[in-house]
């Protein structure tokens, strides 16, 4: 998902509506608050000696103690002004930073927002480390092994 296909998706919900986050451990408190939408520029090199860059952008939530939802159309017009004033936000993969109670913030990927009884709601879910090397191998037969093979050259 990216900041831009979340807005699209948005767009055809009531504007009036609550706008709810949760994750395994409930709802996000009331009273969120955006702090920043980013876009980040990502070098790197894998374990298996494999360069790579991409852009990757990042919602960052302020867990809330009290007051309100935000309201669906706000949060989308904080989404429309970040895409219009940040170039290449709009089309770059989205994840969220999110901590209950503000603590131990973790980075979650969200899914489509979804109208549920009057609040449209989005469920995130933790984002986990893997190995690049190995998530191409399960991806192509003729990959080289890695993480676990004897004659692995990355993981080690």
């Amino acid at each position: 998902m990216t900041p831009l296909s979340l807005l699209n998706a948005m767009r055809k919900m009531p504007a009036d509506l609550p706008l709810v986050f949760r994750t395994g451990e409930g709802a996000i408190g009331e009273g969120y608050h955006v702090t920043e939408l980013k876009l980040a520029d990502v070098n790197s090199i894998d374990c298996g000696g494999r360069l790579a860059s991409w852009t990757e952008a990042a919602l960052q939530l302020l867990d809330g103690r009290g007051g309100n939802h935000m309201k669906l159309g706000k949060f989308n017009a904080i989404l429309e002004q970040s895409i219009a004033r940040v170039s290449g936000l709009g089309e770059s993969p989205l994840q969220v930073e999110f901590a209950h109670e503000n603590r131990g913030m973790r980075i979650y990927e969200p899914a489509a927002p979804v109208l549920d009884d009057g609040v449209v709601s989005i469920r995130l879910s933790e984002v986990r480390a893997n190995c690049k090397p190995a998530l191409a191998h399960t991806r192509r037969a003729d990959a080289p092994a890695c993480c676990g093979s004897a004659a692995s050259a990355c993981c080690g």
